[in-house]
């Protein structure tokens, strides 16, 4: 039986509950508006009336609803630890909004409000040439300094993480799922890509091996928000990311890769262009070799970028054949699987069409990535990349057939 879920007017009194708590004061909430939220989520913007407890003039609401999904409950916890770490960093390394207050038991937190400016997405498509790489350049410089500034953090993050699930034993279970779902999703990609006819190069398969194993352990860790999204950030004095759900220390490679396929998972009429990339890769290189003094070589960031890359590509065609993060974890656990025929996969030749609307638009964000991971992977000045080149050219020319482009 599923549980009746709170009411925006319910959502809102506890959150004046939470924040009297602990604040202090009797804390009102008034002129509440409904924001686009991620997934599931209600999210609600709320101005506070006067107060010599909170200084705030407005915060946000965000109220994750119990979806019956182990991958959702998982996603809930990290981003609240995910926020108590970012409230401990100093504002120019901080990413985000500050966390207020939590409930876990009623799935709801409260934050400062980054204000009712435009999304990264907005700004983007609005925005002329000059503009888009002054955004991107921001949002390089953005990144890099929070990869820098939490690289030697990890321990901090991880004992946070730690307290949260001896609070809650629970969900401790549902943080592995998790994590390994993201994990078999590059290998399990590679199967699906084979299994619709296309060869995946030997060196391909070596480079997503690399990008799985690096999601788990080994060099250039630091924070990251990892499925960033340009509706999830905010564009003010400075660019704020405000979906933690799939947060925690990884590879820094993968938030720059996500930038440069355009965002995976994600729809641009007009896609991150090389020129915009190489402003972006410029920006974040600048504020991170101090700690990682190899990204002075463009050649060592091509390398990684590459490979994180193959891994974006195999894990969002997995993902998206899945038809979502929470059936694939179904699928990891034998409950569900993925059709892979050649007429059932998001990658079946044109004469196994028709398409359906759904099949059309996810195929369109395919080749964005596949034929993002082509364009960078042919500017490696050694070769070594050029397999990769190719097989993303293969993929896209696949996936452009029945009119993608």
């Amino acid at each position: 039986m599923e549980t009746a879920q709170p009411d925006q007017q319910a959502i809102v009194a506890f959150a004046e509950d939470l924040l009297s708590n602990r604040f202090g004061g009797t804390q009102k909430l008034s002129d509440v508006e409904a924001l686009t939220g991620s997934g599931h989520a209600v999210v609600l913007r709320a101005r506070v009336a006067n107060s010599p407890f909170l200084p705030h003039r407005s915060v946000v609401i965000k109220h994750n609803p119990a979806t019956g999904y182990a991958v959702d409950d998982a996603a809930f916890l990290r981003e609240i630890v995910a926020y108590q770490f970012t409230n401990s960093l100093a504002a120019d390394v901080r990413p985000g909004p500050v966390l207020l207050a939590h409930d876990v038991d009623r799935r709801t937190v409260v934050l400062t409000d980054s204000g009712n400016t435009d999304t990264f997405a907005e700004a983007l498509e609005s925005a002329d040439e000059d503009v888009r790489r002054t955004l991107l350049r921001s949002l390089g410089a953005e990144l890099g300094q929070m990869h820098a500034g939490t690289a030697d953090r990890e321990q901090d993050y991880d004992l946070l993480l730690s307290r949260m699930l001896k609070k809650h034993p629970e969900y401790a279970e549902n943080q592995v799922l998790r994590d390994k779902a993201l994990y078999d999703s590059i290998y399990r990609g590679v199967t699906i890509a084979e299994a619709a006819g296309l060869a995946v190069p030997d060196e391909v398969k070596g480079l997503a091996d690399q990008a799985a194993k690096s999601l788990q352990s080994g060099r250039y860790r630091a924070f990251t928000p990892f499925d960033l999204s340009p509706d999830n950030i905010i564009v003010a004095d400075d660019i704020h990311f405000l979906d933690y759900e799939w947060a925690g220390f990884r590879n820094v490679g993968f938030d720059v890769a996500c930038v440069i396929a355009g965002f995976p998972q994600f729809l641009f009429a007009q896609p991150v262009s090389d020129a915009e990339a190489d402003v972006f890769i410029e920006a974040w290189a600048r504020e991170v070799h101090g700690l990682w003094p190899q990204f002075k070589d463009a050649g060592q960031i091509q390398h990684l970028v590459t490979a994180c890359l193959v891994g974006w590509a195999f894990s969002s065609l997995t993902t998206m054949s899945a038809g979502g993060v929470e059936v694939l974890a179904a699928v990891l656990r034998g409950l569900e699987e993925i059709p892979v025929g050649p007429e059932d996969s998001l990658l079946r030749t044109a004469d196994h069409g028709p398409f359906n609307d759904d099949e059309l638009l996810i195929r369109r964000d395919l080749f964005e990535t596949f034929e993002a991971l082509s364009r960078f992977g042919n500017r490696c000045e050694d070769g070594d990349c050029q397999p990769a080149a190719e097989f993303g050219a293969l993929v896209a020319r696949r996936l452009s057939e029945p009119g993608q482009r």
